[in-house]
Order: structure tokens, then sequence, then C-alpha cells
């Protein structure tokens, strides 16, 4: 762990009670010093947990009511960007609770930011359900262990979050923070300088990926009962994009094996009992859903997106070819509706 550095995680939930102390037990025992979360809304629990976490000196927690009409995410960066944890942090990253990081061996997140850089991307790479269709109250990084390859043609594969330095940019951004800045990528190579300075660039595409010495495995999906709950919650950054059987399918990738996060999991599961004292209000959490997920089960539409996940077993990848013509196609739509 970098002891010597304050390096913040800063996300933003609402009703994520059971995942959350997996979430801040692996990623204290690998590098992060403080937590700042941001929640809204929260009927499970979490919010109790939080503030738990909070007077135990763990997190700082941050509730808030969202405005309507408006993305969720977009006002907690807002709130979270002018909070003296994020604003004194040496460095910090805005992820989400389904978003674990993996170091290769050596690599630390003071590696990732030598002197002289700011700031590094940390590619997505997209985990899929791997076949569970029930949710066991065990950590993502030890049920979920199928992906989609390296350097899939998948634009969601290329996505990433920011390792940044808050005092070299203006405030936060869902995939990078803003302002321009100096930025080196994950395999220690620096940018062109568009990568810079396009605030607009939130890919990796082009960017060799195999010599990353560190990524984010995004458990996007988990269970299809975990689905079935996250479709319920809602996506705090999209008003009306619904988390249906689409999102699935353009998710839900278990092409390869990937246990690449396996030597990181004994820490992990270290930093995780020291939290056992959090346990009985986890627990409460993990009840609320369990209730929610068997009323939502006597629903006519949930029981068919249930079965529409269970006959889509998995992705595929698609070939280069096809993937240049699915952006052409795209080119071409996005020009017709800007003319019209």
């Amino acid at each position: 762990m970098d002891a010597v550095l304050n390096t913040v995680g800063i996300t933003c939930v609402r009703d994520e009670g059971p995942w959350l102390l997996d979430w801040i037990a692996h990623h204290r025992a690998h590098g992060f010093s403080h937590f700042l979360i941001a929640s809204h809304d929260c009927l499970d629990g979490s919010d109790r947990l939080l503030d738990a976490l909070d007077a135990a000196g763990i997190i700082t927690h941050l509730p808030f009511t969202p405005k309507a009409g408006k993305a969720v995410q977009w006002q907690a960066l807002r709130l979270l960007q002018d909070h003296h944890v994020y604003r004194d942090a040496d460095m910090a990253m805005f992820f989400d609770a389904d978003e674990y990081l993996v170091l290769t061996e050596g690599a630390t997140l003071a590696s990732l930011l030598p002197e002289g850089v700011e700031a590094v991307p940390l590619r997505w790479h997209l985990f899929g359900n791997g076949g569970h269709a029930e949710w066991i109250d065990r950590p993502v990084t030890e049920r979920f262990t199928r992906s989609g390859p390296n350097g899939m043609p998948v634009p969601l594969g290329h996505l990433f979050k920011s390792l940044h330095r808050p005092n070299a940019f203006d405030g936060l951004g869902v995939h990078r923070p803003k302002g321009d800045a100096i930025w080196a990528f994950a395999s220690g190579a620096k940018a062109p300088e568009k990568f810079n300075t396009m605030a607009g660039l939130i890919h990796l595409l082009g960017v060799p990926q195999n010599e990353e010495r560190a990524w984010l495995n995004h458990y996007s999906v988990r269970s299809v009962e975990e689905f079935i709950l996250k479709s319920d919650r809602g996506l705090p950054n999209h008003v009306r994009k619904s988390v249906d059987a689409g999102y699935w399918a353009m998710r839900n990738f278990n092409t390869v094996e990937d246990k690449r996060i396996a030597p990181m999991l004994d820490a992990s599961r270290s930093a995780r009992t020291a939290l056992a004292a959090f346990d009985t209000l986890h627990d409460i959490c993990v009840s609320y859903h369990r209730d929610r997920l068997s009323r939502l089960k006597k629903d006519k539409e949930i029981v068919d997106l249930f079965w529409q996940c269970e006959l889509m077993p998995t992705a595929v990848p698609p070939s280069g070819a096809r993937f240049m013509a699915h952006i052409e196609m795209l080119k071409q739509a996005e020009s017709k509706n800007t003319d019209g």
C-alpha cells in the first residue's frame, strides 16, 4: 500500500449496500487510503452503513438529495469535486462500485503516476455472468472469472476511468477529470498531446493493451438476479436509459477465463475481515435486496427479462470488419440526426 500518499477512491451510490464492503476492502488493500462516497435516496440501509464507516474514519460520506430530471451522477460530481477530501488528495479516482482495480505484479498506484505525470486512464475489462443466475453474497472478484478478450473490437471494452492528481484539474468527470494535463498510459508510455487536451476522448481504441500494468475489472452485469436488481435501480448517469436485455447483451462477455486479479485476493480478504464490525449493517442491506428480489420475480415483465438473460448466455465479440461496419453506420446515423 502507498501509505505515505493520500489516495482517495470516489464514488456515488444508491442502494448498493451488499457490495460496498467488498469494494472498499479490495481498494483499501491495494493503495487507496480513504474514500469519498456520495449517496442518495437509499432504501436498503446503505446510508446507515456509510454513516458507520464515516464515523470510523474509513470513508467520508456525503449524502445528498438530487434534483429531478437531471443525471444524478453529474449532480454528485459537482458536490464531490468541491469537497476538501478530494481537493487535498495526492491522487484520486472516480469509479463505480462494480469496478475493481487490477494491478500487475510490482505495480502500485504511485508507480502509475510518477513525477511529471498527472493522470493515467485505466481501461475497462468487461466481465460477464459466467453462467451464474443466482446471487450469492460473496465478492464478485471470486465469483466471476470469465470476460471478453484483450483488444476485442467493442467500444465499451475500451472506455476508462482516470487515476489523477486533483491539483492538476478543474474538477471531476465520469471518465476523465476536467481540464488539460499530462497523461501517460498504463503501460508507462506517454500519451500524445491529442489525448492530453481532448476532453471528449474517453476511450483507448488503438492504444496497445497487452503492456498495461493496471486496469479495471468491470462487473457490470454480475449474476442474473443481481442484474434484475440493477435493472430495478436504474443508471445514475442516464435519466432515460433502461437497464434491459440490450444492456445485458452489450456487456455479458464470457469468452475467456481471466483470473489475473487472483494474486490480489488474499490481501482483499484480509481487508474485508478487518471490516467485520460492519457485518450487521451489511446483512441488513442484503436482506432488503433479497426481499426486493422476491417481489420483483412476481412481475411478469421481470420474469421475461430474467428468461431473456438466461437465453443469452454470452455476448460474442465481433470481427474487426463487423466493428468497422458498425462504426460507419453510427456515423451515418449521427450525421442524419444532426442534419435533421
